[in-house]
C-alpha cells in the first residue's frame, strides 16, 4: 500500500561506508582459484545501537499513544508551502488513525484521513469524497498473525520497529545527540521505501526526558524533490479505555468506495461538509 498521506524522510549525512569488493588478480595456469574476499561489514556504531535498543524497549512498553500534528508540505517546483494540522493515534498490535486538515481551507472539506483496523487501511479524501481500502499484506509464515505490517513508513516508525528489522530495512546513522534529542538519519534500502522517500531525519526525545524515544520531528525528502516537515506535539501514552472500536471504518453517504491498487475513474472534486466517520470522546479525531 503506497498511499500518499503517510511519508517521512530527511537529509542524510555520514552514511556508513561499505568497502568495495576488490578485483581478483590474474592466476597462473593450473593454480587453484581463490574466491574473492567478501565485502567488509559496516563498522558497528555502539551509540546508535544503544539508542535503537532504547527506542525498541520504550516503544515496546507502550499500549497506545497519541500526538497532535503539524505538517508543512513544500512544493519543489513552485516553492510554495501548504500547512496542515491534525492528530494521529496508534494502538497495538496494528491499529491507527491519522487525520490532516488543510489549515487554509475554511470549508472543512480539504482533509485526508486514514484508519487502520488491523486488516486494511482506509483512506478518506475529503475533496473527492472517496474512501479507498488498501488491504494489508498477509503475515509472514510463522509470524505474528496480528502483527502484519502496514507497509506504511509513518505508521511503522511510530509503532517502533524491532531494532534489527530497522537496520535491515534502512541505512541508519546517528547524526547527533544532545540533552533533549537524538537525531537519526535514515536512507531507504528497499525499492518500496525508495518510492516513498529518498532521505529522512528523525528527532526523537532523548533517553533522559519525559518522553524517551518518542518522535518529536521528522523531515522528509520525496523522490520528486518535495519535502515534508512533521511536528508531533502533546504526546499522550497508554490512554485508558481505548479499544478496537475507535479504529472502525464507516461508510459515508454519497461517498464512493473503491479498492486501492485497481484502476479507478477520475473523480470530480465535490464540495460538501463530510466528516470523519463517527464521533467519539476526542481521543481519536480532532475537533
Amino acid at each position: 500500500m503506497r498511499s500518499r498521506g503517510f511519508a517521512l524522510a530527511a537529509l542524510l549525512l555520514g552514511v556508513s561506508a561499505v568497502t568495495a569488493q576488490q578485483p581478483v588478480p590474474p592466476v597462473p595456469p593450473g593454480a587453484p582459484v581463490q574466491p574473492p574476499a567478501p565485502p567488509a561489514a559496516p563498522p558497528v556504531d555502539s551509540k546508535l545501537d544503544a539508542h535503537l535498543n532504547g527506542w525498541q524497549k520504550n516503544m515496546g512498553d507502550l499500549v497506545n499513544f497519541r500526538f497532535n500534528l503539524e505538517l508543512t508540505r513544500t512544493d519543489a517546483v513552485f516553492k510554495t508551502d501548504k500547512k496542515y494540522s491534525g492528530v494521529v493515534l496508534c494502538m497495538k498490535p496494528n491499529f491507527a488513525v491519522l487525520r490532516l486538515n488543510n489549515d487554509a481551507d475554511k470549508t472543512a472539506t480539504d482533509y485526508e484521513a486514514f484508519i487502520c483496523d488491523g486488516k486494511s487501511v482506509f483512506e478518506y479524501n475529503g475533496l473527492a469524497k472517496t474512501i479507498t481500502e488498501w488491504k494489508l499484506p498477509a503475515p509472514a509464515p510463522g509470524g505474528n498473525p496480528n502483527g502484519n505490517g502496514t507497509d506504511n513508513i509513518m505508521l511503522d516508525f511510530l509503532k517502533g520497529m524491532n531494532a534489527n528489522a530497522a537496520k535491515a530495512r534502512f541505512d541508519l546513522t546517528l547524526f547527533k545527540e544532545d540533552a533533549n534529542y537524538v537525531y537519526l538519519d535514515v536512507k531507504p534500502l528497499q525499492p518500496k521505501d525508495k518510492q516513498e522517500f529518498t532521505q529522512l531525519r528523525m528527532a526523537l526525545y532523548g533517553p533522559n526526558t519525559k518522553w524517551p524515544y518518542l518522535p518529536a520531528q521528522v523531515y522528509v525528502s520525496k523522490p520528486n524533490g518535495d519535502t515534508e516537515q512533521w511536528k508531533l506535539k502533546e504526546p499522550q501514552t497508554n490512554i485508558p479505555g481505548l479499544g478496537p472500536q475507535h479504529f472502525a471504518a464507516q461508510k459515508l453517504d454519497g461517498w464512493k468506495q473503491q479498492e486501492g491498487g485497481k484502476a479507478q475513474q477520475p473523480q470530480p472534486k465535490n464540495i460538501g461538509q463530510p466528516k470523519l466517520p463517527g464521533k467519539d470522546d476526542g481521543l481519536v479525531r480532532p475537533k
